[in-house]
């Protein structure tokens, strides 16, 4: 997340959806009204239009362009088709992203220099054109996606709106795009302080020249429109029209090839002398619409008015350019080589890059030290599944060609991973591997790599287990088994998996819901694993029933399996609490792949408009983004007081509810849900406190329910898990239980790391081994639209002698930093807004209660650099 350049997804909302609605109606009426005003009363409709209105509009998008952008009346009816579901929202060919800007400048000059000879006096004139703007703006909405067919592309006024609107005095998030559909290069309402840089700075040469070419040519225009003589023929208005952009642009190459300044600055100097230009003859056609004399003395309150803020522009502009350069630059969301030479400009921090290949595709990037390689490779655009981002899942491998010494160390968690997925030595995890120097990389991991099972050797397994039987294929069974088979190589295995999937990615499938991959990049083994590890997996297979006596398992399917040692790993089913109304169709959990197919099929089915999401957990609020991402309005309802009440403090959860709510999402805390209503199909929520929230879908996320059933009809001993001993061994000695399933210590732990090492102590111990879990710290981590959340251990203070709270909050930056001491250990921490490079340190510090008594002073300033 970039905090001097943040998106519009990053900005905090303080106007409201519906009054943004409001108001654009508002203007869509009153243009409609000036139109009929310039039909009928062409006088008045004139006096307002081209003496007032026009006038105006410069000032604005210099100072607030995001005003203009989210109220401009061709900008909501281009959205409308969007929003009622009318649009074919096709993505724009090539053609129309390379050329539509250009036919819109083109547009643009044309209708400057007819100003004189076709619209000054003529009102139908005038209405005819903004007719055909307000059709053009609708029929682009009907067609291409997003702002593509208009508002960002063949616009007119799409390229005065950038050059002025490049270093906004005040910035108002766009309201329009919910979700954003990434339909536009370098879009200005998704990021407008930097979306004009990314522009003159862009690699391809037309894309930047066409931009340079227009902000040359801008004083030009205004110069020949005012100083064109009353009375002149065509000809001579387009002579002296075209010859006066000639000698504009031209004075702007030559400063240009001169190099007497950046393109950046050139092109903000230029828009402030035509806006000074504009406004030292507008200022007497405002005085003459608003006081009836042309030379009232207001003009020249407006023309100093004009040069302040032109200067101030100038002088934004130019600091901007220098933030841009030392700070974005070196980051990988701005910096290729061969980017207009941006790497000349920031040799200085060097020392503080590194450059990473990323093959096949031949990027080459500057990117920060210390930074993750999934955030490089996220940065640069190419795509890589994420999961957990902690090494543990599995979901990023990739292949270091060259540079591996210049990695950070492998920790436990990835080496676990790594070992498997049985990936070679050349392969790291690309959330886990961060850079300490140049590093050439490949997204695809060795072929070759995924058919190594990596042994124990000398281990001494136990030689009477002879068939083991785990019932289920997570995370935990898998570890489990692969674990068993390193050290055990003749048992049978059999994995018995109720879905029709091999092992996937579980945190990822919310991505089902607004990707477009469906489980694609999901799957977390290679097709070969199982065959390789001479295991048999037994997919979208149910066991029915456990006959200890027997030591059987009988299958859904009619076969019976036996085992000397059996482990559930049956994970759990989402909880859903007394609630009337459940089950009506819109009602959902998400806890499968299935589930998450599920509700993208029905939204879709059922032109959904409004979803609400019932928990304010991690799974329920990752389940909120993605619902927005499909376009939906969703309201979060959390019956505490507070979002991740078990994961973040009070002040943490404030935070990131203000920061979901810039989002476009609805949060309300102390909302417990009471009934569903609806004739046939959800309509809306009832809420204990009386309040309704419409929403054709809902989403429980009120945590698991361990599944159990099995255990209980065998006579295994069970609380809301199956119990177990620290080998995760249950009340039989045969039958073992890990994951979401097992209860240690009289606690379900539901995290994934767990998951993985209870099943690691359960392996090794059915193969002979002795090995003991010995609970685990809770770690949560949370990366959602952009912005990362991390809690780790304790988060709340016990009241205990030599603890120590120490808490820093940079509104700038949008951080938040709690870390909890006792006697000198870290014992917990909340990290909000950080970058994930510092998760694996910090959670392994926390994990190890790690003795930092002499670095206490270095927490207490909130450097966490002492943790590397």
């Amino acid at each position: 997340m970039s905090t001097a350049f943040p998106s519009y997804l990053h900005m905090p909302t303080r106007v409201p959806r519906w009054l943004w609605d409001v108001g654009r109606l508002a203007s869509v009426a009153g243009l409609v009204a000036l139109v009929v005003a310039l039909l009928v009363e062409p006088r008045w409709g004139l006096r307002v239009w081209w003496g007032i209105v026009v006038p105006c509009l410069p000032l604005v998008w210099l100072l607030v362009p995001g005003l203009w952008r989210n109220l401009c009346p061709a900008a909501a009816v281009n959205q409308v088709p969007r929003r009622a579901g009318l649009s074919f929202s096709r993505t724009a060919p090539a053609w129309w992203k390379n050329y539509a800007p250009a036919v819109g400048m083109a547009l643009f000059l044309a209708a400057v220099a007819s100003r004189p000879l076709i619209f000054d006096d003529n009102g139908p004139a005038t209405a005819a054109g903004i007719g055909v703007a307000f059709v053009g703006a609708l029929v682009g909405g009907v067609v291409l996606k997003g702002k593509s067919g208009w508002c960002s592309s063949v616009c007119p006024m799409l390229p005065v709106q950038r050059l002025y609107g490049q270093t906004p005095l005040a910035t108002v998030p766009n309201s329009h795009c919910r979700p954003c559909v990434g339909c536009t290069k370098n879009c200005y309402d998704f990021n407008p302080k930097i979306a004009w840089l990314a522009d003159v700075n862009d690699e391809d040469e037309r894309w930047a020249g066409l931009r340079l070419i227009f902000a040359g040519v801008f004083p030009g225009v205004v110069l020949a429109y005012f100083t064109s003589p009353s009375g002149a023929s065509a000809v001579e208005v387009y002579a002296r029209f075209l010859l006066a952009l000639a000698a504009s642009v031209g004075l702007f190459m030559v400063l240009r090839t001169m190099r007497v300044m950046s393109d950046a600055k050139l092109t903000a100097l230029y828009a402030a002398a035509a806006i000074v230009l504009f406004y030292w003859w507008a200022s007497r056609v405002l005085a003459g619409s608003v006081f009836g004399d042309p030379d009232h003395f207001s003009i020249w309150i407006i023309r100093l008015a004009a040069f302040a803020f032109a200067a101030s522009f100038v002088w934004r502009s130019v600091r901007k350019e220098s933030v841009f350069l030392t700070d974005e630059a070196p980051s990988t969301e701005s910096v290729r080589f061969g980017g207009a030479g941006a790497l000349t400009a920031i040799a200085g921090a060097q020392q503080e890059t590194a450059e990473v290949t990323i093959e096949p595709h031949g990027t080459r990037i500057l990117a920060k030290l210390n930074q993750p390689l999934l955030e490089v490779v996220e940065g640069s655009g190419i795509k890589l599944e994420a999961g957990c981002r902690m090494g543990v899942c599995g979901a990023d491998p990739i292949c270091i060609v060259e540079g591996m010494e210049n990695l950070s160390e492998v920790s436990r968690e990835e080496r676990g991973t790594l070992d498997r997925l049985g990936l070679a030595d050349t392969t790291r995890m690309a959330c886990s591997a961060r850079l300490k120097g140049p590093v050439t990389m490949s997204i695809e991991p060795d072929e070759d790599s995924s058919r190594r099972v990596r042994r124990v050797e000398d281990f001494v397994c136990d030689a009477s287990v002879k068939s083991v039987v785990i019932l289920g294929n997570g995370i935990a069974g898998i570890t489990t088994a692969d674990h068993l088979r390193r050290r055990h190589p003749t048992c049978s295995i059999d994995v018995i998996a109720a879905e029709p999937y091999p092992l996937y990615n579980r945190m990822g499938i919310s991505r089902i819901i607004y990707g477009r991959s469906a489980m694609s990049g999901l799957t977390l083994l290679p097709d070969s694993w199982y065959e390789d590890r001479h295991i048999t997996a037994w997919l979208n297979t149910r066991a029915v029933r456990i006959d200890r006596e027997e030591r059987t398992v009988a299958l859904g399917t009619g076969e019976v399996l036996a085992y000397d040692r059996l482990v559930l790993a049956t994970g759990a089913q989402a909880f859903v609490p007394t609630l009337e109304g459940y089950g009506i169709p819109g009602s959902f959990t998400l806890r499968s792949a299935g589930d998450a197919f599920s509700i993208r099929e029905y939204s879709q089915k059922n032109g959904c408009d409004r979803a609400a999401v019932a928990g304010g957990g991690l799974l329920g609020l990752e389940a909120a983004v993605a619902l927005s991402k499909i376009g939906l309005d969703v309201t979060v309802l959390e019956r505490g007081e507070r979002l991740l009440r078990r994961q973040l403090d009070l002040r943490a959860a404030q935070l990131l509810q203000a920061y979901l709510e810039g989002l476009g999402l609805t949060v309300l805390v102390n909302a417990t849900c009471l009934r569903l209503l609806g004739d046939g199909r959800l309509e809306r929520v009832l809420l204990e406190d009386g309040r309704s929230v419409p929403a054709e879908m809902m989403l429980i996320a009120a945590g698991i329910l361990p599944d159990v059933r099995l255990a209980q009809e065998a006579g295994l001993e069970v609380a809301r898990g199956v119990v177990v001993d620290d080998s995760m061994c249950a009340s039989d000695p045969s039958i073992y239980a890990v994951g979401d399933a097992a209860e240690f210590d009289g606690k379900i732990f539901g995290l994934w790391p767990t998951a993985v090492e209870q099943a690691e102590v359960a392996g090794e111990v059915i193969a002979g081994g002795v090995r003991k879990f010995a609970g685990a710290v809770p770690v949560a981590v949370l990366k959602v639209a952009g912005i990362d959340v991390l809690s780790c251990g304790r988060i709340e203070s016990s009241g205990m002698p030599g603890e120590e709270i120490m808490v820093h909050e940079d509104r700038m930056e949008k951080r938040y930093t709690k870390l909890v001491v006792v006697d000198g250990r870290l014992e917990g921490a909340i990290l909000l807004g950080h970058s994930v490079e510092g998760v694996t340190e910090l959670s392994e510090a926390v994990k190890e209660h790690r003795d930092m008594s002499a670095e206490l002073d270095s927490l207490r300033r909130g450097d966490l650099s002492v943790l590397s």
